[in-house]
């Protein structure tokens, strides 16, 4: 069986590819609220509200997305059109978002609520495609693993510009006389612009990289869409991953959301050290980046990923009973957390390569669109409300962003926020892979089936077939 393993020019292209996912959703995730609220200055609440409404766009549009692809038919492939689409509007409609709106707090508002939903829009498109691409770049169990740790350099270094880089940029703009507003718009712009170039490189190095498919495309309708939700529903493997992604993203986005709150109202330490902070994060991911890698081959990356999270959970616990009252202890718990962030993110996409397997084991269709959009529609709600939810508590504990100290209330929240819900967010997400049961050697059994299938040859043996249908207890 042809294993599609590709070259390293090839990963290496794919991986840049994903630079929008770390340098535009990471910073809209760490300093969207920061900017609306102490740049523009827009309240909490109104802040809150167009992060949770507008990322709904990506949930909704993505739904459609996925179905379209499935079903696009052209000599340029089912996804590469979409990419090279969303390469130029995603970009400018993220510039667009920092940018500072004159007019009226009412006008700011909405001006900020239009180019949320352009730019979210954009990302759906970009997140269902590029990763549905990406189980047909890559379609071997272990080349997976390896696609996805090319990915995750990328997700590495875009972090560090998106994450670690900002707060020291912008403050050494202001430094040399730009206005806070400038700086903000000129940093989002340049960043705008490295994303757009490495998503055209993407483009281009993926040509002729996506299985032909010959079948005719199925119904557009609303019917069609809701049948495949429904037997796609039925997987439980899948599930299981949706519900570990909703609880490590629940961690990362209130880790993220309330980090420089945490440090300049509890730690009263300056927040440009959180540049220090993102940065030490990023590197130390690279660094586990071969041996998540080498462990995960090792073992198996269900294993590996289940007893991550529950050692990054039970570290955190014993360091939120610390209180993280100082910078080593922040350092300490910033390197529990990026250990189980690192581990999760950098083998949770070759998961779901392998329910696309699965699915067309179990119904005998390819629905990789469908596969990404439907568990992004998922997420992507989850997510908004894990931001609402984030600056709902933040509102009712009194907290202020422009005030100077917070009251007792306030500061405990922020502890609770920052250091508690990521500890629960990693102990769900391992009980969630503990109970994956997809595993290299039965999944082979599963890739060989459908070759037999394909090539019209007897069924496995019965024994095997019994393996197969583990995987989707």
């Amino acid at each position: 069986m042809d294993t599609g393993k590709k070259n390293l020019r090839t990963k290496l292209c794919y991986g840049a590819g994903y630079l929008p996912d770390p340098c535009f959703y990471q910073f809209i995730a760490s300093f969207q609220i920061v900017f609306l609220t102490g740049v523009v200055g827009l309240t909490p609440s109104m802040a809150g509200t167009i992060s949770a409404v507008t990322i709904m766009a990506d949930a909704v549009f993505s739904l459609f997305v996925g179905k379209w692809s499935d079903n696009m038919r052209s000599r340029f492939g089912r996804r590469r059109p979409f990419l090279l689409a969303v390469a130029f509007v995603m970009p400018f409609a993220f510039a667009m978002m920092f940018r500072t709106a004159g007019g009226s707090v009412t006008a700011q508002f909405w001006y900020y609520m239009l180019w949320g939903f352009v730019f979210w829009i954009g990302y759906s498109v970009f997140f269902v495609c590029y990763v549905a691409l990406g189980a047909d770049v890559a379609t071997d169990y272990e080349d997976r693993i390896l696609l996805n740790s090319y990915m995750r350099l990328f997700t590495l270094g875009g972090g560090i510009l998106s994450m670690a880089l900002p707060m020291t940029a912008i403050t050494a703009m202001i430094a040399h006389g730009m206005e806070d507003q400038k700086a903000w718009a000129l940093f989002a712009a340049a960043l705008a612009l490295l994303v757009m170039l490495a998503s055209l490189l993407c483009w281009n190095a993926t040509r002729g990289c996506e299985r032909p498919v010959f079948d005719e495309p199925e119904s557009q309708g609303i019917r069609g869409f809701l049948s495949d939700c429904r037997q796609l529903l039925t997987i439980r493997p899948y599930l299981k991953i949706i519900a570990a992604k909703i609880a490590s993203g629940a961690a990362y986005a209130f880790f993220t959301g309330v980090l420089i709150f945490y440090m300049q109202f509890v730690l009263q330490i300056d927040t440009r050290f959180s540049s220090v902070i993102y940065l030490m994060s990023n590197v130390l991911s690279l660094v586990l980046l071969p041996f998540i890698a080498a462990m995960s081959l090792k073992i198996g990356k269900r294993k590996y990923m289940a007893y991550a999270e529950f050692a990054t959970a039970f570290l955190s616990v014993l360091l939120a009973l610390t209180g993280v009252r100082s910078r080593i202890l922040l350092i300490l718990y910033v390197i529990v957390y990026s250990f189980g962030q690192a581990s999760f993110w950098q083998l949770c996409n070759t998961n779901l390569y392998d329910i696309t397997d699965l699915d067309e084991y179990r119904f005998g269709v390819r629905r990789e669109g469908n596969i990404m959009a439907l568990q992004s529609f998922i997420n992507t709600c989850f997510t908004s409300v894990d931001l609402k939810l984030l600056t709902a508590l933040l509102s009712v504990s009194g907290f202020s962003a422009s005030a100077s100290a917070q009251s007792a209330g306030a500061i405990h929240m922020l502890k609770i926020l920052f250091l508690w819900v990521p500890a629960a967010g990693a102990f769900f997400a391992g009980v969630f892979m503990l109970l994956y049961r997809v595993n290299k050697e039965d999944f082979v059994l599963l890739k060989e089936a459908l070759y037999r299938r394909h090539q019209g040859m007897e069924e496995l043996a019965e024994e095997e077939t019994a393996r197969i249908e583990g995987m989707f207890r």
